[in-house]
């Protein structure tokens, strides 16, 4: 965060923050510098308390800023986007293993250790003289952190140990998983604590500080996938009636410098450029002609699910030219994908030659361009791009979504409401919904979830979760762009003969290599050799 990322703590709370469930080890005791403030002395002012908040963001999935593959492995494990080297077993293709430590083992320690520092902070806030308000907004801030952190590791190894308390060494190795039910309680129980003494808008000293908004919009989506349904309507009315967030009118600037001041934005990891930078955006996803990594490319299953400019699929707008593929397109698409022989980017055309087909082995043919910034300058490493988590275009087709499960009425104030505020976004202008009939508006609402938040961190990852179809789309060969109209006499690359896909390039097929329970992530191997009462997840 801008504000607290600026500050180094060196104390004896940070010396006691790294021992955690998932940190018991000698050797991370070690490596920690002797300080010369006591735990006796420190908790005493407002400033010890600030500082304190500041460890517990420090290394947080809000706070964390680390280059560790979290996106491009999560992302493999959709049917959206496939890694530049994929093939079947890589984890970078989404195959994770319980020994993997750049996802499976860094989610959990990041998580345990923040959990470990809100602990040890709720447990000695009390002591600190400080204004009651003030107290209890901190308070509130601490809860939140630790909250997140439980409903991140619901969603990645649903039950998980659920401590609420600091531990000693021996008793965080002697831990056994809770439900999953009782730790999306327990979180939701937080979540709504938190809300009640967190501000609905901050003065720009304080932005990267946790918002009202914030906790709610964590508790609706653990509402929405506990298919509590009324819950996630009333979470998130509250929001909306909070008349704090708003849809933005543009879309590609938000994911950018530019746009890190937007409305819109409700939760998000704040950098700074050269200090505490974004390391992936302006490296990992450039495309290679651009000087990038061009890590992942998008895959063509979620080029064709963006609908033309006139609302209809490409299969039934009398706007899509087979010819010309991705004019009159919904112009999210433009903003989120390169798209081959059709974008240009810093003067440079984006085209099959250079879109590294023949030359990497996943190459789909798309590029993600979400993330870069034309004309960006600095430094590729670090720029400073704000790390986005939550939209507030997620309330409101969250908001219409649980409506829709809880068979409520569905009006077309309601759409104008919701989905048609996203869609009409003055950048975007696609044309209103006005279905209402809830099995055909249950299907354009999910749809417009996968375009709107295409290649958002968690969310698709998430949806097909919580919607029971992981298993069904991850089972199947996946595509590239489109390569010949002759696909029997074409020899450059493999590609599709028949079907919806006929001429296009075949990519990864996951056909027979998937098993069910890898739906979640396996329990770290670490952990459960640390701690033998920790079971695997099915399948693992």
């Amino acid at each position: 965060m801008k504000i607290f990322n600026k500050i180094r703590i060196v104390s004896a709370f940070i010396l006691i923050s790294i021992v955690s469930l998932s940190g018991c080890q000698k050797d991370l005791l070690d490596q920690q510098p002797l300080t010369d403030l006591s735990e006796g002395s420190f908790w005493s002012s407002e400033a010890d308390a600030m500082l304190a908040l500041t460890g517990i963001y420090n290394g947080s999935s809000v706070g964390n800023n680390g280059y560790n593959n979290e996106l491009l492995i999560l992302a493999s494990m959709t049917d959206d986007s496939d890694y530049k080297n994929s093939k079947v077993g890589l984890i970078y293709s989404g195959y994770v293993v319980s020994s993997d430590g750049q996802v499976v083992g860094s989610i959990w320690q990041r998580a345990y250790r923040t959990i470990f520092k809100a602990n040890y902070f709720l447990a000695n806030i009390d002591k600190v003289k400080m204004d009651a308000t003030k107290k209890a907004e901190v308070t509130a801030e601490a809860k939140f952190l630790r909250a997140y952190e439980y409903s991140l590791l619901a969603m990645y190894y649903g039950g998980v140990p659920l401590v609420k308390q600091v531990l000693s060494i021996e008793d965080s190795n002697n831990q056994v998983r809770n439900t999953l039910a009782e730790v999306t309680e327990f979180a939701k129980t937080e979540l709504v604590a938190a809300a009640k003494d967190l501000p609905a808008s901050r003065p720009d000293n304080q932005k990267g500080r946790i918002l009202k908004a914030a906790a709610l919009a964590v508790k609706g989506r653990l509402d929405l996938m506990d298919k509590k349904w009324a819950d996630a309507v009333k979470t998130y009315k509250e929001i909306i009636d909070l008349n704090t967030h708003i849809i933005d009118p543009r879309y590609k600037a938000i994911f950018e410098e530019r746009g890190e001041n937007s409305k819109e934005i409700i939760l998000s990891t704040n950098c700074i450029a050269g200090l505490y930078g974004n390391p992936q955006n302006q490296l990992g996803y450039h495309p290679d002609v651009y000087g990038g990594y061009q890590e992942d490319g998008a895959l063509e299953e979620l080029v064709s699910s963006y609908l033309m400019k006139d609302g209809l699929p490409i299969e039934t707008s009398p706007l899509y030219d087979p010819a010309n593929p991705f004019a009159n397109r919904d112009p999210r698409i433009y903003a989120t994908i390169f798209l081959p022989n059709y974008t240009v980017f810093n003067g440079v055309k984006f085209t099959t030659a250079n879109s590294g087909i023949g030359k990497l082995v996943g190459a789909t043919g798309y590029g993600w361009k979400k993330y870069v910034t034309e004309g960006y300058a600095g430094a590729n490493n670090s720029s400073g791009d704000d790390i986005i988590h939550i939209r507030y275009a997620e309330v409101l087709l969250g908001y219409l979504e649980a409506k829709i499960e809880n068979n409520e009425a569905i009006t077309q104030a309601l759409l104008d409401e919701t989905i048609n505020k996203v869609r009409g976004r003055a950048e975007v202008a696609m044309p209103n919904v006005t279905e209402t009939d809830r099995t055909k508006l249950r299907e354009i609402v999910r749809r417009e979830r996968r375009i709107e938040f295409a290649l958002e961190r968690v969310i698709r990852y998430m949806d097909i979760r919580r919607w029971g179809i992981w298993f069904d789309v991850m089972e199947q060969q996946f595509h590239g762009m489109k390569l010949t109209d002759d696909p029997a006499n074409y020899t450059a690359s493999k590609v599709e003969l028949t079907g919806k896909y006929r001429g296009h390039l075949m990519t990864i097929n996951k056909k027979g290599t998937h098993k069910r329970g890898w739906a979640l992530l396996p329990i770290p191997l670490t952990e459960i050799q640390l701690n033998p009462k920790l079971t695997q997840n099915p399948d693992y």
